[in-house]
């Protein structure tokens, strides 16, 4: 019953719902709020992704210039005769890429927890540390090459450093991202 009422009242009063318009002046308001939170966020994504591409860029040039060093220089026969130091510097390298991948490992689940209202983030990041891993494939078999030259070695360990630079880059701005937008929910709701 109170549902035909209702409907009568809209039904004869249809009219002046349609005369009722919102201040313009209040749009403007509405604009004023959005769009720099959506701007800023949108500008920090854009830095992010150029110094992740400027640190691939570091390391690809890197990666040039030590394979390009290396064609020029001839392998003597004293370093192919140390194979004992060899396996040393190869434990070594282990041991650091051991720490290394744990601590990948842990900002890239941070980051996926972060990052989970913005899948792009995650593919545009497994996209270019796809590159850096082959690239550092390709320095793994110089390194078997050189007879673990302790500059190949620097490459690959360099190439787990820029990894975890890029991922603590964008931790770093998406928990600030995080903290402006629980700061702007916070002020809608005194509003």
């Amino acid at each position: 019953m109170k549902k035909d009422n209702l409907e009568s009242f809209v039904r004869d009063h249809a009219g002046e719902f349609d005369s009722l318009e919102a201040p313009p002046a209040s749009w403007d308001v509405i604009e004023e709020r959005i769009l720099p939170i959506r701007s800023g966020r949108l500008k920090k994504l854009r830095v992010i992704a150029w110094r992740s591409a400027a640190a691939v860029l570091i390391f690809a040039a890197a990666w040039m210039l030590n394979d390009a060093r290396d064609n020029r220089m001839q392998i003597k026969d004293e370093d192919r005769q140390a194979v004992n130091g060899m396996n040393y510097v190869i434990d070594e390298l282990s041991d650091a890429e051991a720490y290394y991948t744990s601590k990948i490992q842990s900002r890239e689940q941070e980051l996926a927890i972060y990052a989970k209202d913005h899948p792009e983030i995650i593919e545009d990041l497994k996209e270019e540390f796809r590159a850096m891993d082959q690239r550092k494939a390709e320095l793994r078999t110089d390194l078997a090459e050189s007879n673990a030259d302790a500059k190949v070695i620097e490459a690959i360990i360099l190439s787990y450093r820029v990894k975890l630079e890029i991922l603590d880059e964008m931790l770093l701005e998406l928990r600030q991202a995080d903290k402006e937008s629980n700061d702007d929910s916070e002020y809608g709701k005194e509003l």
